[in-house]
């Protein structure tokens, strides 16, 4: 039983001088208030039963009685609830505390956010750096900027943490390329060093304020949410459609016009700014007008970009979610989807999410934004979902996405016969296209996809 307990001293003043009462009153199974056992200051356990005194030890060592103050001193701090002292023992079993509601609730930030004790360290720190460090190097150990840096680990993290913590560090030269696939974007590329500075940033403060709030179906950039979320979060909202209006319905799809490009540099700051301290925010706005100069226009590649392109939508989810009540909604970084019972309540979505996004900035595409009958099927994230007559949410690979794979393939494989790659590197790239297709209901278009590969390298 670990986690955070709740210390009962009791005192009592005697002809003037206080006498402490040498004993800890706790339960040794939150779930069972019967099953209590007394601990006495020195840690040692007063039971029957020696099982359950495994791994207990006081919240307090038993100082002195002014210092032993009981359950009301310790929530008269701040949002704190009691310490222990001895850190490891506590993150053995934190469920503990969930289960005696004496973990301090996580409150959404207000209009003035302040720093947490402890935070800034926790980004600038050479702790955090370091382990900033190691998580960047992860797939790019090859690169000789990446070993260098590794190389010289303690030295240059405790330089990059003392300029940091003196205000003297500088981010350097970004770099741009263009990528084709899926469609052609400018990326912008930092140095290690900034990434190793912008992940601990990210990471350790950002990320954790910024996600406070969203809604559950903002499905894009975030732990234990992706593509995979979306899609089963898509395919049980239409299952609920159909056990309460049945098959027929409509759908509100929405995209917007070139969402990063068109991300003015004001909102996206104004979305950081609610949420994050002052320190944290001059640290973020210095990152981002380093690497994008200018008034508008984002590109992808750095993590803080990607928090935002998740944080600057987030009033349009609480307006569909709270205000229109639409439930059957979910969101993939610009990419929306509603479905609702009516075409009228549709096409009235619709025309919300054309104002909301307006008052950001940003424009409905003319060409994916549109409102369809939910028959019609719904094509998001490279599937095309359907809702049976009975009910069943299927998942298909979009049939662009299987011409696309064999064009690209069958390239690679006369490149493989001219020498110029390896045949382990077609493998690999057929075998991704295998695993994304095998997400679907597609054992019949994976098995003709199989045969044809193998027909590929008898040509």
């Amino acid at each position: 039983m670990e986690g955070i307990r709740c210390q009962e001293i009791r005192a009592s003043e005697i002809a003037g001088a206080v006498a402490e009462q040498n004993v800890f009153l706790r339960s040794a199974n939150r779930n069972n208030g019967n099953n209590v056992f007394y601990v006495n200051a020195s840690g040692n356990v007063n039971n029957t039963n020696a099982q359950n005194a495994n791994r207990c030890a006081p919240d307090h060592s038993g100082g002195g009685p002014l210092k032993a103050c009981g359950a009301a001193a310790e929530r008269a701090e701040a949002g704190a609830g009691s310490r222990d002292p001895e850190p490891e023992r506590a993150d053995q079993c934190r469920g503990d505390a969930d289960a005696a509601g004496t973990r301090s609730a996580a409150v959404r930030p207000g209009p003035h956010p302040q720093l947490e004790p402890g935070e800034l360290n926790g980004v600038v720190g050479f702790l955090a750096l370091m382990e900033s460090a190691r998580k960047c190097r992860r797939g790019v150990m090859w690169k000789d900027s990446v070993a260098s840096y590794m190389l010289n680990l303690p030295e240059r993290t405790l330089a990059m943490s003392r300029k940091l913590q003196d205000g003297t560090f500088r981010c350097g030269k970004t770099r741009e390329f263009d990528i084709t696939r899926p469609k052609r974007r400018t990326i912008v590329s930092v140095g290690f060093a900034d990434r190793v500075f912008q992940r601990s940033l990210n990471d350790n403060s950002i990320y954790p304020r910024m996600v406070r709030g969203f809604i559950k179906d903002n499905a894009a950039c975030q732990e234990d949410k992706g593509t995979d979320y979306a899609r089963e979060r898509l395919k049980e909202f239409m299952r609920r459609h159909y056990r309460r209006h049945g098959p027929n319905g409509w759908v509100c799809q929405m995209d917007v016009a070139g969402y990063y490009p068109n991300m003015r540099h004001e909102v996206a700051e104004d979305a950081f700014s609610r949420k994050l301290p002052p320190e944290i925010m001059a640290m973020a706005t210095a990152v981002m007008r380093n690497q994008y100069p200018g008034e508008v226009g984002y590109n992808p590649g750095s993590q803080m970009i990607q928090i935002a392109g998740i944080s600057v939508l987030d009033p349009l989810d609480h307006m569909a979610k709270d205000l229109m009540g639409i439930r059957n909604y979910i969101r993939y970084m610009d990419d929306a989807v509603a479905i609702l019972p009516t075409r009228e309540e549709a096409e009235r979505a619709m025309a919300a999410f054309g104002d909301t996004l307006h008052t950001l900035g940003f424009e409905l595409n003319p060409k994916k934004s549109r409102v369809y009958p939910l028959r019609d099927g719904i094509e998001f994230l490279g599937f095309d979902f359907h809702l049976t007559d009975t009910g069943k949410a299927l998942m298909f690979v979009k049939p662009s996405n299987v011409k696309d794979m064999r064009r690209r393939v069958a390239k690679m494989a006369r490149l493989n016969r001219n020498g110029r790659i390896m045949r382990a590197d077609v493998d690999e790239s057929y075998q991704g296209w295998r695993d994304h297709a095998s997400k679907g209901d597609s054992f019949g278009l994976i098995r003709r996809s199989d045969a044809w590969y193998k027909g590929l390298w008898k040509e």
